[in-house]
């Protein structure tokens, strides 16, 4: 029965069911004493505006895909920038429809096989992108908290500390396999009295699982810092397409703000931008498929101090529309497209592939 029930909860019809049903459960709260004013404010929206918003928002999964399309032509020449749109708005829907995210690169990884790019080259490409993302965001984030710092913690102190929370995890997880990969001593100590420390609080269970594990993990951040040195350009190029990225996504509630007609001065845009880098640092703790529920609630929340209540919600409805639904909606046509295609012959890399061959790489470059 337990087993049954698992099953359901991980299912894609009922991930799907769930962010509809949760996103519906806070539209009708937020829109219960305020609907005649949402929809009021919705029907000003200026049409041209919202196409060019919808157009920003698929240039932004053309510059993951332009990223991916970079990263696979180190091992495979003809790997395209289309393939690399197909596999960015997979990961898009993917990460949309499971909890925490968790889907989109397994379904990376599907799509990259089919597309001719192997397991051990795929997991080399997400490693890194993860790494240069990750990276460029938290140097965003940062220089966000530090200049806007006072302000937002007096206005938002009930979720700044969440926000703070959730810088600190993605910055320390970076720190953390950067430390694995570095320092011997440290990662001695993890893997001996770490580990131990872990078994004896009862966090760890398998011992020698968790130390296979994470030894495959240091396997493959090890061959990624090899490309990280000697491919300085192009890792340059990634961060900054990321920051563009990055800034695209936060910029997109001022726009929709702008297309509805509220009254919006260029001074508001740091502070917006600010405040959508800091919903989606709470919604990284919120375990629906698609943070669904608890990110139009945090958002419609946060953006009540800048508008009315009434306004708010109608910015949060289009800005969910053309950064999630529009993803979710697009990413589906693609991917039932993308599994007819016929699978591209593979061909292997000359990359390192073990942990060994990593090393001797690595003491080349030094």
């Amino acid at each position: 029965m337990w087993k049954k029930i698992k099953a359901i909860f991980k299912s894609t019809p009922f991930n799907i069911f769930l962010i509809f049903s949760l996103a519906f459960l806070v539209l009708y709260f937020s829109m219960k004493d305020d609907g005649a004013q949402v929809f009021e404010t919705l029907k000003n929206v200026n049409f041209i505006w919202l196409a060019a918003i919808l157009a920003l928002m698929v240039f932004e999964r053309y510059l993951l895909g332009w990223g991916l399309g970079l990263e696979c032509r180190l091992t495979h020449p003809k790997y395209t920038t289309k393939q690399g749109f197909i596999n960015s708005y997979v990961a898009g829907l993917f990460n949309n429809i499971t909890p925490g995210a968790s889907g989109g690169q397994i379904a990376q990884g599907y799509i990259f096989r089919k597309q001719g790019i192997p397991l051990s080259n795929s997991i080399g490409v997400l490693w890194l992108d993860f790494i240069v993302y990750q990276s460029t965001m938290c140097l965003f984030v940062l220089l966000l908290i530090l200049l806007k710092f006072h302000y937002f913690y007096t206005q938002y102190s009930q979720f700044f500390l969440i926000v703070i929370f959730g810088f600190l995890i993605g910055a320390g997880v970076i720190v953390f396999l950067w430390l694995l990969a570095v320092s011997p001593k440290f990662y001695i100590w993890l893997t001996t009295t770490g580990i131990n420390i872990g078994c004896k609080l009862h966090l760890i269970k398998d011992k020698q699982k968790t130390l296979a594990n994470l030894n495959n993990q240091l396997t493959q951040f090890a061959k990624e810092i090899v490309v990280l040195r000697t491919h300085k350009k192009m890792i340059a190029l990634l961060a900054l397409q990321d920051l563009i990225r990055l800034i695209i996504y936060y910029s997109i509630p001022f726009l929709c703000a702008y297309a509805l007609g509220l009254p919006v001065k260029g001074n508001m845009y740091f502070d917006m931008l600010a405040l959508a880098s800091f919903v989606a640092m709470v919604n990284a703790f919120l375990p629906m498929p698609g943070s669904s529920g608890g990110t139009e609630a945090t958002f419609i929340l946060m953006y009540s101090t800048l508008f009315t209540k009434a306004e708010a919600t109608s910015i949060m409805i289009l800005w969910r529309l053309v950064t999630f639904y529009q993803v979710l909606i697009v990413g589906t046509v693609v991917f039932m497209i993308a599994k007819t295609k016929k699978d591209v012959p593979i061909e292997e890399s000359t990359l390192p592939t073990t942990y060994e061959e990593s090393v001797i790489e690595r003491e080349k470059l030094k």
